[in-house]
């Protein structure tokens, strides 16, 4: 696995995320987040195609040699890439 075909994968949904690469570690956004409302509930937004996310994030699970995290998810590649997974919700 290669850089370049995790970023081809990432780029289907640049609509609804940006990355990061960094030596061998992307930091992938997805912005889930848009604001808050009158009452400062958090409004969410929502994705410009959510079935693409859906499906980015799967094809990371089923390529990654493993994934490991909590809040953040991490998939690790090739024992030494590694995917960053977070939303923008996360920075509230």
């Amino acid at each position: 696995m290669t850089i370049e075909t995790i970023t081809t994968q990432l780029d289907r949904i640049s609509a609804d995320s940006w990355y990061e690469v960094t030596d061998n570690h992307i930091d992938l956004t997805i912005d889930d987040f848009e604001g808050f409302d009158e009452n400062w509930d958090e409004v969410f937004r929502e994705y410009v195609d959510a079935d693409a996310v859906d499906a980015v994030l799967e094809w990371l699970e089923e390529h990654a040699e493993y994934d490991d995290g909590d809040l953040y998810r991490y998939y690790h590649f090739n024992d030494d890439i590694v995917v960053e997974v977070g939303w923008t919700s996360f920075d509230i």
